[in-house]
Protein backbone atom coordinates (compact mmCIF):
# COMPACT_ATOMS: atom_id res chain seq x y z
CA UNK A 1 0.00 0.00 0.00
CA UNK A 2 1.24 3.34 -1.15
CA UNK A 3 0.78 6.22 1.45
CA UNK A 4 1.69 9.60 0.07
CA UNK A 5 3.43 11.96 3.35
CA UNK A 6 2.11 15.32 3.76
CA UNK A 7 5.85 16.68 4.05
CA UNK A 8 8.48 14.79 2.60
CA UNK A 9 11.17 12.85 5.35
CA UNK A 10 14.65 11.20 4.63
CA UNK A 11 15.25 7.71 4.78
CA UNK A 12 18.39 5.78 3.47
CA UNK A 13 20.21 9.01 2.65
CA UNK A 14 17.19 10.42 -0.10
CA UNK A 15 14.17 12.59 0.86
CA UNK A 16 11.01 10.85 0.03
CA UNK A 17 7.61 11.78 -0.26
CA UNK A 18 5.94 8.15 -0.47
CA UNK A 19 5.90 5.07 1.89
CA UNK A 20 5.10 1.80 0.55
CA UNK A 21 3.36 -0.12 3.78
CA UNK A 22 3.24 -3.95 3.79
CA UNK A 23 0.10 -5.95 5.49
CA UNK A 24 1.68 -6.98 8.89
CA UNK A 25 2.45 -11.29 9.25
CA UNK A 26 2.09 -12.93 12.11
CA UNK A 27 5.46 -12.61 13.05
CA UNK A 28 5.49 -9.10 13.04
CA UNK A 29 2.83 -9.48 15.18
CA UNK A 30 4.64 -11.89 17.46
CA UNK A 31 7.50 -9.49 17.81
CA UNK A 32 6.32 -6.31 17.87
CA UNK A 33 2.79 -7.21 19.64
CA UNK A 34 -0.07 -5.23 18.91
CA UNK A 35 -0.86 -1.22 18.24
CA UNK A 36 -3.64 -0.67 20.91
CA UNK A 37 -4.56 -1.91 23.66
CA UNK A 38 -8.09 -2.90 24.84
CA UNK A 39 -9.29 -1.14 27.95
CA UNK A 40 -12.24 -1.39 30.22
CA UNK A 41 -13.85 2.00 31.02
CA UNK A 42 -17.09 3.22 32.92
CA UNK A 43 -18.79 2.68 29.87
CA UNK A 44 -17.32 -0.47 28.56
CA UNK A 45 -14.31 -1.20 26.55
CA UNK A 46 -12.23 1.14 24.68
CA UNK A 47 -9.17 0.67 22.93
CA UNK A 48 -6.06 2.62 24.25
CA UNK A 49 -4.16 3.68 20.79
CA UNK A 50 -0.07 2.38 20.76
CA UNK A 51 1.84 5.01 19.29
CA UNK A 52 5.28 3.93 20.12
CA UNK A 53 4.33 0.11 18.80
CA UNK A 54 2.68 1.80 15.69
CA UNK A 55 5.74 3.89 14.84
CA UNK A 56 7.75 0.16 15.08
CA UNK A 57 5.24 -1.17 12.98
CA UNK A 58 5.92 1.73 10.44
CA UNK A 59 9.33 1.09 10.74
CA UNK A 60 9.64 -2.60 9.68
CA UNK A 61 6.48 -2.64 7.34
CA UNK A 62 7.86 0.41 5.40
CA UNK A 63 11.67 -0.65 5.62
CA UNK A 64 12.32 2.30 6.76
CA UNK A 65 14.77 3.16 9.72
CA UNK A 66 13.06 4.56 13.06
CA UNK A 67 15.26 7.41 12.91
CA UNK A 68 12.91 8.19 9.73
CA UNK A 69 9.69 7.61 11.41
CA UNK A 70 10.19 10.14 13.59
CA UNK A 71 10.74 12.85 11.21
CA UNK A 72 6.88 12.32 10.29
CA UNK A 73 4.83 15.13 10.99
CA UNK A 74 1.86 14.18 13.45
CA UNK A 75 -0.76 14.01 10.75
CA UNK A 76 1.36 11.59 8.84
CA UNK A 77 1.70 9.50 12.14
CA UNK A 78 -2.32 9.45 12.83
CA UNK A 79 -2.51 7.89 8.83
CA UNK A 80 -0.30 5.76 9.34
CA UNK A 81 -1.53 4.55 12.90
CA UNK A 82 -5.48 4.04 11.45
CA UNK A 83 -4.22 2.07 8.27
CA UNK A 84 -2.17 -0.21 10.78
CA UNK A 85 -4.84 -0.43 12.97
CA UNK A 86 -7.11 -1.43 10.00
CA UNK A 87 -5.05 -4.70 9.74
CA UNK A 88 -6.35 -5.76 13.53
CA UNK A 89 -9.80 -4.79 12.34
CA UNK A 90 -9.57 -1.32 14.54
CA UNK A 91 -9.41 1.11 11.88
CA UNK A 92 -12.63 3.11 12.43
CA UNK A 93 -11.99 2.55 16.61
CA UNK A 94 -8.46 4.58 15.67
CA UNK A 95 -9.78 7.24 13.31
CA UNK A 96 -12.40 7.95 16.14
CA UNK A 97 -9.68 7.98 18.77
CA UNK A 98 -7.11 10.61 16.22
CA UNK A 99 -10.08 12.42 15.75
CA UNK A 100 -10.96 13.06 19.27
CA UNK A 101 -7.18 13.96 20.07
Amino acid sequence: MIVTLSKPITAHGEEVMQLDLREPTAEDVMEIGFPYLVVQSDDGQGVELRPKVAGRYISRLAKVPMSSVKQLTVSDLSKFQGLIMGFFGQGDEAAAATEGA
